[in-house]
């Protein structure tokens, strides 16, 4: 069977119980409507103009600086599983005098949380604990997103929670939201994510599924929805998405890295400590030529895949490992149909890079 699109595993209904989450993680969780959003709610009451980043994660986290005038330090990543390079922050703190630490645990694997949340509290400086790519993974018994000073996870179809929108964030400091409803625009997200994700196999009509698509990204673009409070009907949803089970995952994932580990074209990217959550494969091609090559491949044989992150910045003076990698990532899909992950892997061992 083809692949064609990602498609999020399915899940039962159940209540959201912030309080379970709130006991289970020591931390009292707020709502909002997707991590851009947590990230503006806990940096907007620092006194800050700078703040490091990771040069290699999704660019929309640059958004929320944008509008609270914080400029962008970007720090390198680890060479083996693309999470922040301790060296790299310790370095760049320094020389620029750093207040403010945005820590991002890529691809479901624990960054180096334990020691850069020591480094942090011995040089005064607010750790933010970015768990949007693996929360429910666990370092030193401890969930990713619950380090440092602040923490937030999110919902996305990419992500280990896969789901409409929404995030849910903590901070040692008092944040208080004057808070908006704008349920409309939160329906026509699910409804898009439930016939372009869910239902994107089935025989609804496509045009239904543009209608609902374009009517939710033009809802998105033309309504503020940054103070937004949870919806009723989200509360239901997204307490089914936190309490699923995931073994799936790590089944394929053992069985993809041993059939691929050796190999002539790329490594697997693995983790490095903790307990991970891994939602998708990541393979670091040899150079740009042949992960280009091999997305074009999976493409004509109808398999979702797709690059890695582009880098933040140009200038990788100072950012060697994320010069070394870019270009270089593809994205795999981990989908819940034994079926389609068998042809994922017939088509990925019958791949042959043919240097024209």
């Amino acid at each position: 069977m083809q692949i064609k699109i990602f498609t999020p595993p399915r899940f039962t209904k159940q209540k959201l119980n912030i309080n379970y989450l709130n006991n289970l993680t020591n931390k009292n969780w707020q709502y909002s409507v997707n991590g851009r959003s947590s990230i503006y709610h806990i940096l907007k009451g620092l006194n800050i103009k700078k703040i490091l980043i990771p040069v290699y994660i999704c660019e929309t986290v640059l958004e929320p600086l944008k509008k609270l005038k914080i400029e962008p330090i970007f720090y390198d990543i680890d060479i083996k599983d693309l999470n922040p390079s301790l060296e790299s922050i310790e370095f760049l703190s320094k020389k620029f005098n750093i207040k403010a630490l945005l820590v991002a645990s890529m691809y479901g694997n624990p960054a180096n949380l334990v020691e850069i949340e020591k480094f942090c509290k011995a040089n005064n400086i607010f750790l933010i604990d970015d768990g949007a790519q693996s929360f429910g993974a666990k370092l030193d018994g401890r969930y990713v997103g619950t380090f440092g000073d602040a923490g937030f996870f999110s919902f996305s179809p990419g992500k280990p929670t896969a789901g409409h929108m929404g995030s849910f964030f903590w901070s040692k400091e008092d944040i208080q939201i004057k808070r908006t409803k704008h349920c409309l625009v939160h329906y026509f997200r699910w409804l898009d994510f439930y016939y372009n994700r869910y239902k994107i196999y089935d025989n609804t009509s496509k045009i239904v599924k543009k209608v609902v698509n374009l009517f939710s990204r033009l809802q998105l673009k033309l309504i503020d929805t940054i103070n937004d409070d949870i919806c009723e009907f989200e509360k239901e949803i997204l307490g089914g998405i936190l309490t699923n089970s995931f073994a799936f995952r790590e089944k394929y994932y053992n069985e993809f890295l041993s059939l691929f580990k050796k190999n002539d074209y790329f490594r697997i990217v693995e983790s490095k400590r903790g307990t991970p959550n891994r939602h998708k494969f990541i393979l670091i091609f040899q150079n740009r030529g042949i992960a280009q090559f091999f997305l074009e491949y999976m493409d004509r044989c109808s398999i979702y895949a797709s690059n890695g992150y582009k880098l933040l910045s140009d200038n990788l003076k100072e950012l060697p490992n994320a010069k070394e990698i870019d270009g270089k990532v593809v994205e795999l899909p981990i989908e819940e149909n034994q079926e389609r992950m068998e042809y994922l892997f017939k088509k990925v061992k019958e791949f042959e890079y043919k240097n024209s």
